[in-house]
């Protein structure tokens, strides 16, 4: 070691190609257009390795003949410099990840990548630790961490009533503690966090609240035809139990998406409840909604308002582009004004289940084609990927009826018990096919 010296080092001027100045002791100066580097070579297996060892002159001359030197050393002694080095970096790199707050946020992260997490559920995620976890032990070393501080993180939220935060909360704390051990910030035998953590009880399942009694559900629409709400409102809530999709569906609706001639509405992926990759996958097909006569006029009687572009149900007190649309709580807000009680009695969502049980029970429609107009997937095993039936002609017909029967019950004509059989046994008309000649 110690060929080359200072002037040369300064006086290497680059060329049409990088060229390498040997220092000795498998040191040496790669010169290049873009500067000059120190590498160290060496031989593995019969195969050459280089390990960078720094710019020059930001690393002197003196400072890489100390780095070979080194390398030499853990080479003499059995060792891989290059592995070396990458263990010290990995050690430096579960260093930095030292206190639980620090590991949660690094896998929140790449979890939100790797889950392709919508922006508003990422948020809710990472909200749940901020305010549940990072208080109590967010500033201590993941290792240190009792189990009972966990227990009791997750049992302030459980006590006071919140049973499903408390859940999400565990599941999220299970994943940062598999994250550490993932990462090596974490011995397997010290991750203590698993499904039963927290003695907390399985959360009871509650269903939205619906009307599932025509002469409930007649009264309903009555008082919707005299709610003196906002028109824009009034119109959301007329279409609500009559089309039965998602209130977010609703609610961001476009007119650029209804056909008034075809009497389609087109609900576009990126607006459906689905996964986020599959929102942006162009294979993802729209959701198609046939409307029937009444949604129409009540469209029409809406479209010289907010129409001809933009939301179907447009903010009037819109404040920037993310409230150009009403709000997610519109319409449980209006139900709330007509004295009902969206928790027990009647809810936004809750006119999915009303319509998908009296369609079901009073007008006789298969599960199937219902369950398609609600844009459910299916539950058999990779029934959605083969079985991409739209029923359109079946769900024209379907949600016409079920428009004329909300019309019947909202005047207080009740259907007849021996109705419901009548409707299983008879045999719809089918469209007549069309024969070439």
């Amino acid at each position: 070691m110690g060929l080359l010296s200072e002037t040369q080092i300064k006086a290497a001027k680059p060329g049409q190609k990088e060229y390498l100045l040997n220092d000795g002791d498998n040191l040496y100066l790669r010169v290049r257009t873009t500067g000059k580097a120190w590498i160290y070579r060496y031989m593995k297996d019969s195969k050459p390795i280089k390990l960078g060892m720094g710019p020059y002159p930001e690393v002197s001359l003196a400072q890489a003949r100390a780095k070979a030197y080194e390398a030499n050393s853990q080479r003499a002694n059995g060792l891989d410099p290059k592995e070396v080095r990458e263990h010290q970096e990995e050690l430096a790199r579960i260093a930095r990840l030292h206190t639980f707050e620090l590991l949660a946020r690094a896998w929140h992260t790449s979890a939100k990548k790797d889950r392709e997490w919508s922006e508003d559920y990422a948020q809710k995620v990472i909200r749940h630790l901020e305010i549940h976890i990072f208080p109590w032990v967010g500033h201590k070393p993941i290792e240190v961490i009792l189990p009972t501080e966990i227990v009791r993180c997750l049992h302030r939220p459980k006590d006071r009533g919140n049973l499903e935060t408390a859940q999400r909360v565990r599941e999220a704390v299970q994943h940062v503690y598999q994250y550490a051990v993932d990462v090596g910030a974490l011995e397997p035998s010290k991750n203590f966090v698993n499904k039963n953590t927290g003695g907390l009880p399985p959360p009871r399942s509650r269903h939205f609240a619906a009307i599932t009694e025509p002469a409930q559900l007649g009264q309903l629409l009555r008082d919707i035809r005299s709610y003196h709400g906002h028109f824009i409102t009034r119109c959301a809530l007329r279409l609500a139990p009559m089309m039965f999709q998602r209130p977010g569906q609703i609610r961001l609706a476009d007119w650029e998406d209804i056909n008034f001639e075809v009497e389609l509405w087109r609900c576009p992926p990126e607006k459906m409840k689905m996964r986020e990759w599959q929102k942006r996958d162009s294979r993802t097909p729209a959701h198609i909604v046939p409307l029937p006569r009444q949604a129409l006029e009540v469209l029409r009687e809406l479209y010289p308002l907010t129409g001809p572009t933009g939301p179907v149900f447009r903010s009037m007190s819109r404040r920037s582009e993310k409230s150009r649309y009403i709000s997610d709580n519109t319409i449980n807000a209006a139900l709330r004004t007509m004295g009902y009680d969206t928790k027990e009695e009647i809810t936004g969502h809750g006119f999915r289940a009303t319509a998908r049980t009296m369609i079901r029970e009073h007008l006789g429609w298969e599960p199937d084609v219902i369950e398609r107009h609600l844009a459910h997937t299916s539950d058999e095993e990779l029934g959605s990927s083969y079985d991409r039936a739209a029923f359109i002609a079946q769900r024209k017909t379907m949600v016409q009826q079920w428009a004329d029967f909300l019309d019947e019950l909202e005047v207080g004509q009740m259907p007849m018990p021996e109705d419901n059989i009548l409707q299983f046994i008879r045999h719809r008309p089918r469209p007549a096919l069309r024969v070439g000649t």
